[in-house]
């Protein structure tokens, strides 16, 4: 009791401290700090307990969870060849970064980059070039997978690789395996299509009745559109140059499904982050049944825009779990089935 005593008195001087300082506010500045406190207290929990925080999101004790079943959908050799030269052709219309002119990226000061420095990271478009690319252009001389430490020196060390785009197996995986049996005549938005790989293996790997691209980077819209019309997709194929806070009304009413590729986390500030994704889940939440696929998956990116996962989760989706080992694939190399474990399906509630 003696030392539970000093405790109890503490916590009694700080309500009677807390309780003294809100009688001191008005209506307006009451509102704004009760906003503060919830935040500054759910970011503690999330410092303090980060670990059993994260591992119990990642269980999905937040959220209802059905399993997969289990459907394949096979692609034709001349379709993947017809990819093939798609992939071929963007790579003459972009550089090696992939990155438009002008565009500015930061990386994100969080732990899975954590020593990522623009000195030691290079952007490869994961769509564009695969690891097999990457050793070629190595082979070249056209890249380098380690950098100088010191000038002049043998001392050399490995360049951390970040790419903007899903990878053909990624792709791959979301629609002969995620999507397998889900995408025939439904809508399909790509959020941050960048590229339009997602768009452009929509149209080859489905019947999807219309994948639509939202893309707030001109310079990437007219990309887009042109390999669009070169390769004949605009059947089925479109690009919508906007931010996609703009038109909610996409999300609401005409999407079945939206794909959303680690879209905000280069690109925005955490606040952006944050405002973007409370508003995606507004509008999804508006339209029971809408299948969401995020690569990596939703609680990383709610967490690594410094959000309660746990909170934004609950009520809104219920994941769909993926088998990702099952033979899907032929002589899949193990950093493959790495990456095609980033890919996840969820459905709103």
């Amino acid at each position: 009791m003696n030392q539970e005593a000093p405790q109890l008195d503490k916590l009694e001087t700080a309500k009677e401290n807390f309780i003294n300082l809100l009688s001191e506010l008005n209506d307006t500045q009451l509102h704004a700090f009760q906003e503060f406190v919830q935040e500054a207290i759910e970011k503690y929990h999330e410092e303090i307990h980060g670990q059993q925080h994260s591992d119990d999101i990642d269980t999905a004790e937040d959220m209802d969870v059905e399993q997969h079943d289990g459907s394949f959908q096979p692609v034709s050799d001349a379709k993947m060849m017809r990819l093939g030269r798609i992939i071929k052709d963007l790579r003459t219309k972009v550089p090696l970064s992939a990155e438009a002119p002008g565009e500015k990226t930061a990386i994100p000061q969080t732990p899975e980059f954590e020593g990522y420095t623009d000195q030691n990271t290079v952007h490869v478009d994961g769509f564009l070039f695969s690891e097999e690319d990457v050793d070629e252009l190595c082979a070249e001389g056209k890249m380098s997978r380690n950098y100088c430490l010191d000038c002049n020196s043998k001392n050399t060390a490995p360049l951390n690789f970040i790419s903007h785009s899903a990878s053909v197996i990624q792709l791959q995986f979301l629609y002969q395996v995620a999507l397998a049996d889900k995408a025939k005549d439904k809508v399909i938005v790509d959020i941050g299509s960048r590229l339009g790989a997602v768009l452009y293996t929509g149209h080859l790997f489905t019947r999807a009745r219309k994948l639509i691209g939202v893309e707030i980077n001109e310079w990437f819209c007219k990309l887009q559109q042109d390999i669009i019309k070169k390769f004949k997709m605009d059947d089925r194929v479109s690009v919508l140059c906007k931010d996609i806070q703009t038109i909610p009304e996409l999300i609401s009413q005409e999407a079945d499904i939206i794909i959303m590729n680690n879209v905000f986390q280069f690109f925005n500030e955490l606040p952006v982050q944050q405002q973007i994704w409370k508003f995606i889940r507004n509008e999804t939440k508006k339209k029971p049944g809408l299948l969401i696929v995020t690569l990596p998956s939703l609680q990383e990116q709610l967490r690594e825009a410094g959000l309660s996962a746990s909170k934004l989760l609950r009520g809104w989706v219920k994941e769909v779990k993926l088998t990702y080992d099952a033979g899907w694939f032929q002589e899949i190399h193990e950093d493959e089935l790495e990456e095609i474990k980033q890919v996840h399906l969820y459905k709103v509630l």
